[in-house]
């Protein structure tokens, strides 16, 4: 049986939890940290809030990043978009000291979260970057 105590109590509700999972999202108030426009790393404008850039202590801006530029790439597959972006996930995860089942799961979520959700994102970014010729 679990005993709950104040400190567990507090790890839950006092944040402790999402420390713990060293989430980040990179904004604060509707701005970036890093002083880029929001959308810039994991998540669009409206989801950059709350879409963490940093998760279990990895930062995986760079890797989502390329994944928005895949997207943006007339003529990319949004497919293989995907495939890459997982396969980056896991390789940055490792560079950065990430043991193979954290690196598997964090790969595991984003993968699941843009195959499910990322459409809307992958044909906007379609659409600009065909009707502009890049």
């Amino acid at each position: 049986m679990q005993v709950i105590n104040n400190t567990f109590t507090h790890q839950v509700q006092g944040g402790g939890f999402w420390r713990f999972l060293k989430f980040d999202s990179g904004t604060s108030g509707g701005i970036r940290s890093d002083g880029k426009a929001l959308g810039a790393g994991c998540g669009t404008v409206k989801s950059d809030a709350f879409i963490p850039d940093i998760l279990f202590g990895i930062d995986l801006t760079p890797v989502c990043m390329q994944h928005d530029q895949d997207y943006s790439t007339c003529g990319f597959d949004r497919e293989l978009a995907d495939a890459n972006f997982y396969d980056s996930i896991l390789t940055e995860c490792q560079s950065q000291g990430g043991g193979e089942f954290t690196c598997k799961v964090i790969s595991a979520i984003y993968f699941v979260s843009v195959s499910i959700m990322g459409g809307d994102a992958y044909n906007e970014g379609q659409l600009e970057s065909c009707k502009s010729g890049d």
